[in-house]
């Protein structure tokens, strides 16, 4: 069953922001102000974002791509330029998977393009989408590259340019992960682990390590993924968002002891699963664990008549 695969990786919702009615200056971007650039991407990211949570995914790609443009023309700085690339590489991947505000393609699309319903041709066409942001998150970790390990750079930019990596290298892991290379997406995660760990911030080393346990998981490894999850919980301990990562955690854990045949010990991961998805509000973690919990009661070694 793949059932666990689905119950709690829905894609989060990013805040909804306000849509500006413009995503560019007008005039000549060449006479740019270059301290003007990060201000502008930033808003253009915004309503990227808002654009793609209305599922207006080709407009996220047209804004994406003009901002792209952009810092290539004025030499963004690599974080600045990064985002934007991510975001687009976030975009490329929705439309391959069809995600749109209708369902199926957007209004401005023409009806001879909406008319496209070959099964080959999408295939084609997701496929290349999935190339596209591939090549958009090289690009955006070959431009970060250039300045990554200089010399003389302050403390606080060489941890936003980490920062900015570990989550590009995150982003290739999991467009890896999902083609079913995993040499690649290990590599790419443990790349991200070790970025995160630079920049400081144990809630992303956490929650990469849950990844690089999920793809073990999905390998049918679980030995591999139970050491990785304990890196995890020992990582996040007394972090911000520690509940919602040691929901993922704890469920993981549950699931591959209980793969394994430990009953008893995946009651235990679950409980706490449970206890802190229902600390983080994880609906799908709660609900997972309260249908193992109801479904291996038997194994319980808690005395129900001590409460009657």
């Amino acid at each position: 069953s793949v059932a666990w695969t689905r119950r709690h990786h829905a894609r989060a919702r990013r805040p909804r922001r306000p849509l500006r009615s413009r995503e560019m200056p007008p005039g000549d971007l060449s006479r740019m102000d270059p301290r003007q650039v990060p201000a502008l991407v930033m808003r253009s990211v915004e309503n990227a974002r808002t654009a793609l949570d209305d599922g207006k995914v080709d407009t996220a790609i047209k804004m994406m791509k003009s901002t792209d443009a952009l810092c290539s023309r004025v030499v963004a700085p690599p974080t600045v330029h990064g985002i934007a690339l991510r975001v687009l590489a976030d975009a490329y991947m929705e439309k391959a998977a069809g995600r749109t505000e209708s369902g199926t393609v957007e209004a401005s699309e023409s009806g001879e393009d909406a008319a496209k319903d070959n099964g080959k041709e999408e295939a084609e066409e997701e496929s290349d989408y999935v190339d596209c942001a591939k090549r958009t998150l090289k690009k955006a970790l070959d431009i970060c590259k250039v300045h990554d390990g200089k010399a003389g750079m302050p403390r606080f930019m060489v941890q936003d340019l980490a920062g900015r990596m570990g989550d590009l290298y995150a982003a290739q892991g999991e467009i890896f992960r999902q083609e079913g290379n995993y040499k690649e997406a290990l590599r790419s995660l443990r790349l991200g682990i070790g970025k995160f760990e630079v920049l400081g911030a144990n809630e992303f080393v956490g929650a990469t390590y849950n990844r690089v346990a999920y793809c073990y998981m999905e390998k049918e490894q679980w030995k591999e993924a139970l050491e990785e999850l304990q890196n995890a919980e020992r990582i996040v301990n007394g972090v911000e968002a520690e509940s919602a990562i040691l929901s993922t955690t704890f469920a993981y854990r549950g699931e591959c002891l209980k793969r394994l045949d430990k009953i008893q010990l995946a009651r235990a991961a679950f409980e706490s699963a449970l206890k802190f998805g229902m600390a983080s509000g994880n609906e799908g973690v709660v609900r997972e664990a309260e249908e193992f919990l109801a479904q291996t009661q038997q194994h319980s070694t808690v005395d129900d008549s001590a409460f009657l």
